[in-house]
């Protein structure tokens, strides 16, 4: 082999690396806006929603969604607990977030689940 062969296998191997770097090998998600999705990926452990971080203004309608296999909540994590959502397979939830502030929440059935809806008066930045 000829060093320009060599230089050219190296440059080849280097733009591979390059382009795979950062690859998780899940397709990127996209999500409506307002929408909180549950996602059963891959090991139970690694299940969450999606977004984990949804920011909307104040009286803003949010709509959880549950297309997995198993029964998940969607259970605020404030004192007093503003919102405790049960989701069966297949179904859609909706909630009215009218309080402006930052409202953790997390699956009360799987607890690593975890989310946070921020609530803005006005537009979010």
């Amino acid at each position: 082999m000829t060093p320009r062969w060599i230089l050219r296998i190296v440059a080849c191997a280097a733009l591979f690396a390059v382009a795979c770097a950062g690859s998780t090998g899940q397709p990127t998600r996209t999500f409506k806006p307002n929408e909180v999705q549950m996602l059963e990926q891959g090991d139970q452990e690694k299940w969450t929603y999606g977004p984990t971080l949804l920011k909307v203004a104040r009286g803003t309608t949010v709509t959880f969604v549950n297309r997995g296999k198993e029964f998940h909540t969607v259970t605020s994590d404030d004192p007093g607990r503003p919102f405790d959502i049960s989701l069966d397979t297949n179904t859609t939830r909706t909630f009215s977030f009218d309080t402006v502030g930052t409202f953790a929440y997390h699956c009360g059935v799987h607890p690593q689940m975890k989310g946070v809806i921020q609530v803005c008066d006005g537009a979010c930045g």
